[in-house]
């Protein structure tokens, strides 16, 4: 099982300011980077002093066959979402919905982390899009 950061060193505020929701997102395109089952995907970095609210996933285009992935973070690989369908139609979102780990109230980051995807079997054809809606507690 390997650990591919696809963040892109992606800045986790996006603005200049404080007490402000913002979104921040990355498109992980599968065709360009295969992934094994097991394979863990850090897909966006998320700063110290951020609530996050929630986490979306967007199919663009789907795996072409059945396969699930869970989102989560470094502490709880599910906690966000527990079954993305990777194979849904295009334009189809998930969500974290109360029944996930950090569904209830979302997620109150005191160091830095990622939100991170993991796979549970092999894909080469899948491009998702992921976003955060955070809240900047700095």
């Amino acid at each position: 099982m390997a650990t591919v950061d696809l963040t892109k060193g992606l800045p986790g505020v996006p603005f200049g300011g404080i007490n402000k929701v913002y979104r921040v997102s990355n498109r992980l395109d599968f065709s360009k980077v295969n992934a094994l089952a097991g394979d863990v995907f850090r897909a966006l970095d998320i700063k110290a002093n951020t609530k996050v609210y929630g986490v979306y996933v967007k199919i663009v285009t789907p795996e072409g066959s059945a396969v699930t992935a869970s989102v989560g973070d470094e502490t709880d690989a599910d906690g966000w979402d527990t079954s993305v369908n990777l194979n849904a139609s295009a334009g189809t979102f998930t969500q974290t919905i109360t029944t996930d780990g950090y569904g209830a109230d979302g997620k109150i980051y005191t160091a830095d982390d990622t939100i991170n995807l993991t796979v549970g079997a092999d894909i080469d054809t899948c491009i998702i899009d992921v976003y955060a809606k955070c809240l900047d507690l700095n």
